[in-house]
């Protein structure tokens, strides 16, 4: 599994406290992260239908903008991309204190959506400048009937940091982990992981348009159309 970077690294920004910025994973998050993959070998028919791993960078900052059908998306991505990621997870999950633990010991930074979470944005910021790759999603929310418009989050971390952004699309998992389903059932996935690029320009929103624009791309035309109209 190749870090994403070397240890000693220090970041500019202030973090959540517990949050790793020097390339490493918890003994906890790697035996998750096995976990994940044998529950992604045991639901996935056929194995997993993965394009463009090639694309991630073996280390450096980058920012990994995926569209979002499903809670199965998060643990996907975290079984089968070659990186040590962080996540911007809902604060929400948090509430509980075993499982807020666990989640931090897991590279999970809370976020709470629809607010301006500085300490959110802080460690975020602190992962990408200290070389790390955080994972987002950009929409906020799921949508397993198309494609949300992007938030301005993403551009802002993307302009702010100087990371590299990977768009990333998933679909299938919607099939497999519908929402009000606590358990997935087998299905096909797919994966598709577009080339690494730098946001043109200053504009938070911008960007993201951008990024957006990139991930789209990458999906089949029925998950591209918006969400946002119905």
């Amino acid at each position: 599994m190749t870090s994403s970077g070397s240890p000693g690294r220090r970041a500019s920004s202030q973090g959540l406290p517990g949050t790793r910025l020097d390339g490493s994973q918890s003994p906890l998050l790697t035996l998750t992260r096995s976990s994940f993959r044998v529950l992604v070998r045991l639901v996935a028919v056929g194995g997993v239908r993965i394009e463009g791993v090639s694309n991630v960078p073996g280390d450096g900052p980058l920012l990994i903008c995926s569209n979002h059908v499903s809670n199965f998306d998060p643990l996907l991505w975290a079984a089968l991309l070659p990186r040590v990621l962080h996540a911007l997870t809902k604060a929400e999950l948090f509430a509980n204190p075993v499982l807020g633990g666990y989640l931090i010991r897991c590279n999970c930074i809370p976020v709470r959506r629809g607010a301006s979470d500085r300490l959110a944005i802080r460690s975020a910021l602190a992962v990408l400048q200290s070389g790390g790759a955080l994972l987002l999603f950009p929409e906020g929310h799921r949508a397993e009937a198309g494609l949300l418009a992007f938030e301005a989050g993403a551009g802002f971390l993307a302009t702010r940091s100087g990371a590299a952004v990977l768009p990333c699309a998933v679909w299938g998992t919607e099939k497999i982990l519908p929402k009000h389903r606590l358990l997935p059932r087998r299905g096909v996935i797919h994966i598709r992981v577009g080339e690494p690029f730098h946001p043109l320009g200053g504009d938070p929103l911008a960007a993201s348009q951008q990024i957006e624009s990139r991930v789209s791309d990458l999906l089949p035309e029925g998950y591209r159309r918006s969400a946002d109209r119905g």
